[in-house]
This record gives C-alpha cells, sequence and structure tokens, in this order.
C-alpha cells in the first residue's frame, strides 16, 4: 500500500516536474532575447538612416560603398558600452548620454575612414554631409526605438517582484527607503534564519516575511526581477551562497543594498561611506586625470564664449533687477570651493534682502518677481560663468555652499568634506535629480548625490548633467 503510494507521488512529481518545465520554455524571460531585439532595432534604425540620407542627398552617387563601414563602426560603438547587455536601462539619462557619445565618436572614425579612403581612390568622393546625417538620423531613429524596446522591458520586469534577502534593520531601512525613491518592482522579503516568517517586516502595513530563502531562489527566474542581499553573507549556507552566484552569472542580477542604491537611484548612502571608501577599485577620481585638464579646457572655452553670447540678456535682467528693488543687481557672497579654498560667488540678485534664514523655501517672500523667473529659469546663475573663467568653479560639480552652511553641516553630516574633493560646478547631479534643499535633511540628501558624482566622475556623467539640466531649464523646475 505505502509502495503504491509512494510511486503515484512520484509519478505526481514526474509530469509536475515536466509541466513546469514546459512553463518555464514558454515563459522566456525577456531579457534573454533583449540582445537579439536590441540588434534587430539597430538593424532597423540603419536602414532607415541609409534610406533617409540617399533620399535627402540625391547628388551623392558613392553613398553606397560606406553604407556597411559606417554602420559597422556605430553597432561596435555600442556594444562597447553596453548596448546589447540585457542587463543594461535604456530608459536612463545615463544611457542616452553614453549612446550619444559614442555615436559622436563612431561618426568622427567613419568621417576620418572616408578622408583615408577618398585619398587612395580620387573616384570615391562622397558628399561631406554623407556620414553625419546617416548618423545623426541614426542616433534619433536608434536611441526612440530602444527606448520603446527598455519601455516593453520594463513592463514585463514589472510584472515580477524584487527578493529582499534579510529581514533585520537594514531591510527595515531599504523598505523605507524604496517607499520614498520609488521603484518599478514589487517588495518580497524573506528571512534566510526561518525565524521571521509571518512576521510584518517594520509595523502592520509593511510586508510580511514569508516563504523559505532557497525555495524561492529555484524561481527567481520567473518570478523576480533581481534580488537584494539585506544580510551578513558571511551567515548564509554554502548552498544558498551558490544559487546567489549561478542567478547572477544568469539573468537575474544579486546586488547589496549599497549597489542597488548606486544603481537604481544615483546615490551613495552617507552612512555607507568609511575611511576605505576612498581607496576602492572604483573610485575614478584623480589630481592626474586625463579628464581633469580636458574638462578644464573645455570649461575655459565655454565659459568665455558664454559670456559673450549672454552679455545683453545679463544687461537687460541687470536693469530690470534694479527698477523692481533697490539694491546691487549682482549678489556676491563667500563660497567654499575645491580643497576647502574660499572664493566670491557671483549671482543675479533675486531677493530683497536676506534676514539670516540660510534656505531659500517654496513661497519665499524675499523672492522678487523677477527674481522668480529668474531662478524658474536658472538665468540667476549665469554670472557664474566668470568664476568658471577665473578658475574658481567648473560648469559641472557639486554645488557651491556659503561658507556659513558649510561651517553646520561639517559638524552635523559624517564625511561632508568629501565633496570639496572636486570643483563646485554651475550645475551637478544634486542640482539637477534634487534642486534647491530647505533643511539639514534636504542637505544629506543632496550629499548623497554628490558621493555619487565624486565616485563616478566621468565624461559620460557629465553629459548626463548637462542634458538634464537643459530638461529642467525648459520643464522650469527651478525655485
Amino acid at each position: 500500500m505505502d509502495t503504491a503510494l509512494n510511486q503515484e507521488l512520484l509519478h505526481q512529481g514526474s509530469v509536475f516536474s515536466k509541466s513546469r518545465f514546459a512553463a518555464t520554455k514558454r515563459r522566456l524571460p525577456i531579457e534573454r532575447i533583449a540582445p537579439v531585439l536590441l540588434f534587430a532595432v539597430d538593424v532597423l534604425s540603419w536602414i532607415l538612416a541609409v534610406a533617409g540620407t540617399i533620399t535627402l542627398l540625391t547628388d551623392n552617387a558613392t553613398h553606397h560603398i560606406f553604407v556597411f563601414t559606417a554602420p559597422s563602426i556605430g553597432m561596435f560603438m555600442l556594444y562597447i558600452i553596453g548596448g546589447y547587455d540585457r542587463r543594461t536601462d535604456l530608459l536612463t539619462l545615463r544611457y542616452a548620454s553614453e549612446h550619444l557619445i559614442s555615436l559622436i565618436i563612431a561618426a568622427a572614425v567613419s568621417m576620418l575612414f572616408v578622408y583615408v579612403f577618398s585619398a587612395f581612390n580620387q573616384i570615391v568622393k562622397p558628399s561631406r554631409a554623407f556620414v553625419p546625417l546617416l548618423f545623426v538620423i541614426f542616433l534619433v531613429s536608434s536611441l526612440y526605438l530602444r527606448r520603446r524596446v527598455g519601455a516593453y522591458i520594463r513592463r514585463r520586469q514589472s510584472a515580477r517582484s524584487l527578493l529582499v534577502l534579510g529581514a533585520g534593520p537594514e531591510a527595515r531601512r531599504f523598505n523605507r527607503d524604496y517607499n520614498k525613491f520609488g521603484g518599478n518592482w514589487n517588495l518580497e522579503f524573506v528571512d534566510p534564519s526561518n525565524t521571521l516568517n509571518g512576521c510584518h517586516l517594520d509595523g502592520e502595513n509593511s510586508p510580511i516575511i514569508e516563504g523559505d530563502a532557497e525555495g524561492k531562489l529555484r524561481d527567481t527566474e520567473q518570478n523576480y526581477a533581481a534580488v537584494v542581499l539585506a544580510c551578513v553573507t558571511r551567515n548564509l549556507s554554502q548552498g544558498l551562497l551558490q544559487q546567489l552566484v549561478d542567478m547572477h552569472c544568469s539573468t537575474v542580477p544579486v546586488s547589496t543594498l549599497e549597489a542597488f542604491r548606486e544603481q537604481q537611484w544615483s546615490r551613495v548612502i552617507v552612512n555607507s561611506v568609511g575611511p576605505e571608501w576612498l581607496f576602492s577599485s572604483e573610485f575614478r577620481l584623480s589630481d592626474g586625470s586625463a579628464y581633469r585638464y580636458v574638462k578644464r579646457l573645455f570649461d575655459i572655452v565655454f565659459s568665455a564664449v558664454g559670456l559673450i553670447l549672454v552679455s545683453p540678456m545679463l544687461l537687460l535682467a541687470c536693469a530690470l533687477i534694479r527698477i523692481e528693488s533697490c539694491g546691487p543687481s549682482i549678489f556676491k557672497q563667500e563660497r567654499v570651493g575645491r580643497a576647502g579654498r574660499l572664493f566670491i560667488m557671483y549671482k543675479l540678485r533675486t531677493m530683497y534682502e536676506n534676514d539670516g534664514d540660510i534656505y531659500t523655501r517654496d513661497g519665499d517672500k524675499r523672492i522678487t518677481r523677477i527674481g522668480y523667473w529668474l531662478r524658474l529659469t536658472r538665468l540667476d546663475e549665469l554670472p557664474q560663468l566668470w568664476n568658471v573663467l577665473n578658475g574658481d568653479m567648473s560648469l559641472i560639480g557639486p554645488r557651491a555652499e556659503w561658507v556659513k552652511c558649510v561651517e553646520i553641516y561639517e559638524k552635523s553630516i559624517p564625511n561632508y568634506h568629501l565633496r570639496h574633493l572636486v570643483d563646485p560646478g554651475i550645475t551637478g547631479w544634486a542640482q539637477v535629480k534634487f534642486g534647491y534643499g530647505e533643511s539639514e535633511r534636504d542637505a544629506i540628501e543632496k550629499f548623497e548625490f554628490d558621493l555619487y558624482y565624486i565616485r563616478h566622475f566621468s565624461l559620460k556623467l557629465d553629459v548626463s548633467i548637462v542634458l538634464k539640466t537643459i530638461y529642467t531649464m525648459f520643464e522650469g523646475n527651478g525655485r
């Protein structure tokens, strides 16, 4: 009797396993086909680009020679930046900036190829506008289609959850941060020790801790978009660790809390920064880095040209400020720069007077009518171009803080001095991600964005900031 029952159970288990395997094959995760889909999108974009270029440049008879070389170079550059990696988030501003930079480089290489090829074969002389126009059309179409693919992938992923491994204080804090800063998935929490099953994570309205960790991880590919470690890994069993390694090397990423915060929210939590933070392999900031010199060259050129171009606008703004209220048109204040060096920063005056409050708040009565519009469009920052030209600031970097604010923050915010490792900027990651602050809590959150900028100091991040700044100016998020 027992033998027959056992055989029946084994048979049912076998049938269940086969049906489950078949369901798994039917429900192929979108991440597995994403590279092929992105490649098809780029092929379609190149077809559109070539057809559009040939249509617009009807007098070019030798364009066919470059129909294959330019796409090959362009797609190779996209491959280098992870454009065909299933884990790349195609909807982020950072990817858009990398996409832009890589295709500009590809266009430059292609134009060099055209020049060299033409030098050896005088018959081949394509229109000078052929390659630039080809890449412009491809840039627009490929970025648009990739964002559509990225939105489709995100919708598919949103049907799955984010599995958080841990149920202690770090998990509770992560749950609060996730509710505050947002995400694309529902959260599920599992206790590796199975001692808190059935309990609420953080109060009555918080998620319930349930399930077996190893059992959940077996179904990770189908049920979960990612796994976050909110526990000490040395306390995990060897089997559980092996499962995490296998998943991370397949389609489901596994990350620590700090890594998730950096990847998803583009910030570095203040409490995670210790003495060893500066010495990590990912830290790219260096006094001798080539990008520092390139960035300074860009600062000089763009600030000089910018001052010439905006000078009529500055004169008009100064006149309107003087007409509306008494006092100087240019506001001067002592700020803290790189390495703690003090300098005088210039802005268009937007307030009647300063009553000692170090924060600007919503509906602040001190702001003039002209000042309101200047802050809304960020035009009050234009005189800082002189600070950039003079070497006190950069076009991009953390906000230059008032001396009095720095004195307060360095006493209350851990490692606040780290933001002085780089030149302050007219715009920056914290400025475009957070905007103006009106409390010490806001100052801490802005500092977390500054830490992210310092840690990921690079050309592609600066390009992201420029794109986001332009969007912010037109959107009117100033204050």
